[in-house]
This record gives structure tokens, sequence and C-alpha cells, in this order.
């Protein structure tokens, strides 16, 4: 374990004691930074993206609320949330990374609404150069997940895809990554979104690449497409009515994978394959969406970004659900 002498002890944090509303967060400054171990690193953070599960987490809903409530609500301690993060090394316990190392990870185990933030070293990747560490903050929970999303759906040469939700996190950039697939495989691509979330995604694709579009928002029912897969980022009532515009025994891809099981029964007359989908962390998958963004092949939208203190308001912003692209926390 560390001892270095010259470490902070304490740091500036939001935390939570209980479960609710946005009102529970409180701004401290005597948090403790927690100790490196082995095969970790210790991080000063710069930014940290914010994400759905974060406020589902501060409700209490999901398994991340379930690890707070066996981990530090058990021991009467506070908890951090937040899974992005980016910075600078400032002490590390392996050899691949040095101080002074810019980096970025995905860290399941929360503790980036903080100055400080250990991670495994095996989940850190290096910043590389061009990209600024704003964007490296917001990118590791969308990168990762729209990337593992694509690659998870196996899509084939010449299939049409539907997707819905293309302008949020995780959508706007794997509506990017499907982009690709259509200069490349051949695939055909189908939106489902408003006709406001249409005009902001022109900034990021083709539209005239698209096989088609549809606006929920006016449709009562969508029409019967034939889609060989269904990429559904909404889930819920919403996700069983995209259900007409895949053919039957088509595939469909939730995210959330809570949906999965509601989505297989609405979809059972058509014999639809249903599965939920997890992202995991991956330093590998964050590294080459990272080098995507360097190479200009990969645009993340970032909304706004709000100071530490400022995080309650930052969730208010996210949960009402009509960001383009990310939310992010500057440390």
């Amino acid at each position: 374990m560390s001892s270095n002498p010259n470490l902070p002890k304490t740091q500036s944090a939001i935390v939570i004691t209980e479960f609710g509303e946005s009102e529970v967060f409180q701004f401290v400054n005597d948090a403790a930074v927690p100790t490196v171990g082995e095969g970790q690193v210790l991080v000063k953070l710069a930014y940290a993206g914010i994400n759905p599960v974060d406020y589902k987490t501060r409700q209490g809903l999901g398994w991340g609320a379930e690890n707070i409530k066996n981990k530090q609500f058990a021991e009467n301690k506070p908890a951090i949330l937040g899974f992005d993060m980016a910075g600078e090394v400032i002490f590390s316990n392996v050899a691949e990374f040095e101080v002074g190392d810019k980096v970025a990870a995905l860290n399941f185990n929360g503790g980036c609404y903080a100055q400080y933030n250990t991670v495994e070293a095996e989940l850190l990747t290096k910043v590389p150069e061009g990209v600024g560490l704003e964007i490296a903050g917001a990118l590791p929970c969308v990168g990762t997940t729209a990337k593992q999303l694509v690659d998870f759906a196996e899509i084939k040469a010449g299939e049409h895809v539907v997707m819905s939700a293309p302008a949020g996190g995780v959508g706007h950039l794997a509506l990017q990554l499907l982009m690709r697939k259509v200069e490349e495989l051949g695939i055909k691509l189908t939106l489902i979104c408003s006709a406001e979330k249409y005009q902001k995604i022109e900034s990021l694709i083709d539209s005239s690449q698209l096989e088609g579009w549809i606006d929920y928002t006016k449709e009562d029912q969508f029409p019967e497409l034939n889609a060989d897969v269904l990429l559904d980022l909404v889930g819920g009532e919403a996700g069983e009515k995209a259900l007409t515009v895949v053919k039957t025994g088509g595939r469909v891809v939730v995210l959330p994978s809570i949906w999965a099981q509601k989505l297989k029964e609405a979809g059972a007359d058509k014999k639809l394959q249903v599965e939920g989908f997890i992202a995991k962390p991956n330093a590998e998958d964050l590294a080459e969406v990272l080098r995507l963004i360097a190479a200009d092949k990969l645009q993340l939208e970032i909304q706004a970004t709000y100071p530490l203190e400022d995080t309650a308001e930052a969730h208010k912003a996210l949960e009402k659900g009509d960001s383009f692209g990310k939310i992010v926390l500057e440390i």
C-alpha cells in the first residue's frame, strides 16, 4: 500500500449519505483521499462525466446503489458517485503509468465526483495527443458502451438496423460507429427520434446516407420495416412500440438490460431474439474510441460543463432527458 507522505490526505468531493433526489448531494472539503493499493494508480481528476446510471444510483436504483448500500452505507460512511474520470497521474504503483501521465478510465468502483481517485491500472488508458481532458473525462462510459454495444450486435453486411435515441450520450457515438458500417458493410440504418434531435444529429453525420427516420412524437404505430436488428436505447413502452419495425425472428439488443425480459415477452409472437446489454470497463475499448476521436473519425458532443459544486444542477439537467451528447463536471 502507498504511504507517500507527500500525497494529499483530504479533498473536495460531492458525497451522499442517503438516496433520493439531487438535494441529497453534499459538497465537502474534508473527504478522505483513497489509499493507493497494489496495481493501482492515484489520479488528480480534471473532469468527470455524468451518466443516467449516476442519477439512478443516487435515487437508490440498480447495482450501483446496491453496492453503496452494502459497502459505504452499511458502515455508516458517505459515498461518492461517478464512473467517468480523466486527469493526471500523481502516484503510481505500476510500471505502465508514471507521474504526469494524462489518463482516463471507466471506473465502476465510483468515486469520480472528487478531486482524486484511485483506479486499477488495467482499467486505465493514456489520453492521446490532441484529445483534451474535458473530452476524455466525458467519454469513458458512453464511448466504451457505444463500441461494445455495436460489437455485441454483430451486424452483418447488408443488414437493416434500426436504432432509437441517436442523440443521447451513448446514442450519438453509436450512431457514428454505425455510419462507418454503412460505408464499410453497406448496412441500412433507420433512426427513431424527434425532429429536434434529428436536426442536431445532422451536424454529426450525412443524413442522406440513412435508410430512413421515424419521428416517434408523430407516429402512433411504427411501420413494419422488416429490419434485421433493433438497437433499443430506451426500453419500456417505447421499446415495445419499436418492436413493430423488426422482422419475425429478428434481433433486438436493449440498453438498459433490465427491459430485456419485458421486450422478450412483448415480441414472443414474432419469435424475436432479445438480449439485454451491459457494458464492461475495458481499457482497450476506451483506448480505441480515444484514438478515433484523436483521428477526427469520431466526435463527442458536450452539451454543458458544470463546476463540481453544482453537481445537483448537472443531475437535474441530465434528468430532463433532452440533452444532446454529454454533461460534464469540471473538478
